[in-house]
């Protein structure tokens, strides 16, 4: 055990190091004494890799650590456009990650402004507004909203509008309707959210037979998928394997 507090020390005491060499951010001193572990690793995540890697893959490994350092940073950075200017674009965008921090009921405000004047057959502002809705528990509204998208783009395929739709069903209790909007979106959708989302449904309906085959599609599926694929998806695709 001694051995391994010295190691994290010597760990943290190497980051420093690099902090001041390459003039980090001096916040990250505190951070990696205060946590000796899991600040090291978060340093390592969000500035040594991404810099060693230097493309896409590296940048996105540097945003997913300083968001899990910092969940609400998006919400408070599109909270100040907004207030610099409200413009659909920012309100959206507020929604958006006001929504990916709990905050519905303030999401509802902001897309509910956005998806106004000339915006307000616009697609994007108006699966917002439905999916803030949605997740506020205003199941009738969210499915007026969908609706009244589907009129205005009639042709227009909207994966995550579609999927958001048959849940809507599922949410007010129209089953039957819930489970062919399932089926159909579920041909369709990227990735195995729409078909495990459908299974659960039927889990629920005591379907457990029809379950289990939406269950094993997905599983059987996953084998044939690229490894990014396999690990953008794994919190559906574990839960097939649980159940399949």
């Amino acid at each position: 055990m001694p051995i391994l507090m010295g190691l994290h020390i010597l760990v943290s005491l190497g980051c420093a190091v690099h902090v001041i060499r390459t003039q980090r951010q001096m916040y990250w001193i505190f951070i990696l004494f205060a946590f000796p572990a899991l600040g090291s690793i978060v340093y390592l995540l969000a500035e040594v890799l991404p810099s060693a890697a230097g493309g896409p893959t590296g940048r996105k490994a540097q945003a997913a650590a300083r968001k899990a350092l910092d969940p609400g940073k998006e919400a408070r950075e599109a909270l100040v456009q907004v207030e610099i200017s409200r413009t659909p674009g920012n309100l959206r965008r507020a929604a958006m990650a006001l929504l990916a921090t709990n905050r519905a009921d303030d999401a509802v405000i902001m897309a509910r402004e956005a998806a106004t004047g000339a915006f307000a057959e616009d697609a994007a502002m108006m699966h917002t507004l439905a999916l803030a809705l949605f997740e506020t528990g205003r199941y009738d509204e969210a499915a007026d909203q969908l609706a009244a998208m589907q009129a205005a783009h009639p042709t227009l395929r909207h994966p995550e509008a579609h999927l958001l739709h048959a849940r809507t069903l599922e949410a007010l209790g129209r089953l039957d309707e819930a489970s062919a909007t399932y089926d159909s979106v579920s041909g369709y959708f990227p990735g195995p959210e729409a078909k495990a989302r459908w299974a659960m449904m039927l889990e629920g309906m005591g379907d457990h037979g029809a379950a289990s085959a939406q269950w094993r599609e997905i599983v059987t599926a996953s084998k044939h998928a690229p490894k990014h694929v396999r690990r953008t998806h794994r919190r559906w695709l574990d839960m097939a394997r649980a159940k399949a």
